[in-house]
Formats: C-alpha cells, sequence, structure tokens
C-alpha cells in the first residue's frame, strides 16, 4: 500500500513537472514572438508607431 502511495506521489510530481515546463516554454515563445514582433514594428517609420498606439 505505500508503495502505490508512493508511485502516485512520483506521477503527479512528474506530470506537474511536465505541465510546468510546458507552460513556461509556452510563455517564453510567445514573449520571444512578441519582442521579434516589437523589434520589427519600432524599426519601421515612428508614424506608423504612433498610429498604432493610437
Amino acid at each position: 500500500m505505500m508503495h502505490l502511495i508512493l508511485v502516485i506521489a512520483v506521477v503527479f510530481v512528474f506530470a506537474a513537472s511536465c505541465l510546468l515546463t510546458f507552460g513556461l516554454c509556452r510563455a517564453a515563445t510567445r514573449r520571444d514572438m512578441l519582442e521579434a514582433r516589437w523589434r520589427e514594428e519600432s524599426a519601421g517609420s515612428v508614424g506608423e508607431e504612433s498610429h498604432e498606439s493610437a
């Protein structure tokens, strides 16, 4: 019985760490995409940038 509880706990911790890793990777990818878009927009003309922020 104790062995079963230990296995369930290990599986739970492993699943939680996988989900956390997936979430962090997805957030980092999204941030990189937003930074790339921001760099792309800031390389454009200033008029377009002020129009988009309005």
